[in-house]
C-alpha cells in the first residue's frame, strides 16, 4: 500500500485540544512545519486511524483538521518565504527507558 504525503492544517482554540491533536499528528510521523500545520506520509489504513482518533479527541467541539494530498510534483514546486523556523528540534519527545 503505498503512502500518501499530507498537509494538515487546523483551527483548534482550546489550548490543551490542541496539544493533545498536534501529539497525535506527530505520534503519526507527521512533522510540525507552522504552528497549526504539519506534513508526511501516511498509507490509507493510517489516515484513517488518524481519522477515528481525531473524532474521538474532538467529539462535537467546533474545532477543525483539514488533510489535503500534496503529490510529489506539487510539492517540489513549493515556495517559501523569510527564513525556515526550526520546530522539530523543540518538540522532540524525551526519551525515557523503562525498567
Amino acid at each position: 500500500m503505498k503512502a500518501v504525503r499530507y498537509l494538515v492544517i487546523y483551527d483548534i482554540t482550546d489550548d490543551n485540544l490542541r496539544t493533545l491533536v498536534a501529539e497525535s499528528l506527530k505520534d503519526y510521523g507527521l512533522a510540525r512545519i507552522q504552528y497549526s500545520a504539519f506534513i508526511g506520509h501516511l498509507r490509507r489504513d493510517r489516515l484513517n486511524s488518524l481519522i477515528v482518533d481525531l473524532k474521538n479527541l474532538i467529539k462535537e467541539a467546533l474545532e477543525n483538521v483539514q488533510f489535503y494530498p500534496v503529490c510529489d510534483n506539487c510539492f517540489r514546486g513549493r515556495k517559501e518565504v523569510g527564513k525556515r523556523k526550526r520546530y522539530r528540534l523543540v518538540e522532540e519527545k524525551a526519551k525515557v527507558a523503562y525498567f
